[in-house]
Formats: structure tokens, C-alpha cells, sequence
């Protein structure tokens, strides 16, 4: 809920629900802030602390494995784009530089 919605209840006199304030504003199952009970925050004494989330150990993780995967697609593009006929070497570069872009966007994406 917007806290323009909140202020617009507020300033009329009702509730969450739409209902008056005090006419029954207590839903069963839920707590004070309409929310079910054992959410936000609340959690039994015995269950376990939460372990803090890594970031994924996939292949190429480390920093120097990706600027690695990195010259090595563009290297290889600019190989590929002379092998099949570029113009002069900017053309090359300029493919190799697009092969570039789309690998900085998949390693971005798969983090």
C-alpha cells in the first residue's frame, strides 16, 4: 500500500480494509500490521540462523578468469571477422568489439 493510500484512510477516518476505525479491525491470523503471523522478522526460537547468501561459484567466478574470457572472445571475433573477408582490420575490430559487448552482458547477467 502507497503511503499516499495510507494518508488518504488516514485523513477519512478508516482503516487497512476500508472499513471505520474500531469496527472490528482485527483480522484472525494475522498481527497488529495485517501481516500473517511468523512473517516479518519473527521467527522460533529453535529454528536455525540463516547462513548469509554467497555469490555463485560457477566457472568463471573470479575476476581474472572473466578479463581472460573476455580478450579471448575478442581476439578470436577479430580472427573469425578476417578469416571470413572484413574489409580492412577496423571492420575486424568493430565485430570484435560487438562479440565483446554481448560476453560483458552475459557474464553480467549469469552473476
Amino acid at each position: 500500500m502507497s503511503r499516499r493510500s495510507r494518508r488518504r484512510e488516514q485523513e477519512s477516518g478508516r482503516d487497512a480494509g476500508g472499513r471505520p476505525e474500531g469496527a472490528g479491525g482485527h483480522r484472525p491470523g494475522r498481527d497488529a500490521g495485517g501481516r500473517p503471523e511468523g512473517a516479518a522478522g519473527h521467527r522460533p526460537e529453535d529454528a536455525p540462523e540463516p547462513q548469509p547468501k554467497r555469490p555463485g561459484g560457477g566457472p568463471a567466478s573470479s575476476l581474472g578468469v572473466q578479463l581472460v574470457l573476455l580478450a579471448a572472445v575478442f581476439a578470436l571475433a577479430v580472427l573469425v571477422a578476417e578469416l571470413f573477408g572484413a574489409a580492412n582490420l577496423g571492420v575486424a575490430f568493430g565485430v570484435g568489439q560487438i562479440a565483446f559487448a554481448i560476453a560483458v552482458v552475459y557474464l553480467i547477467l549469469t552473476r
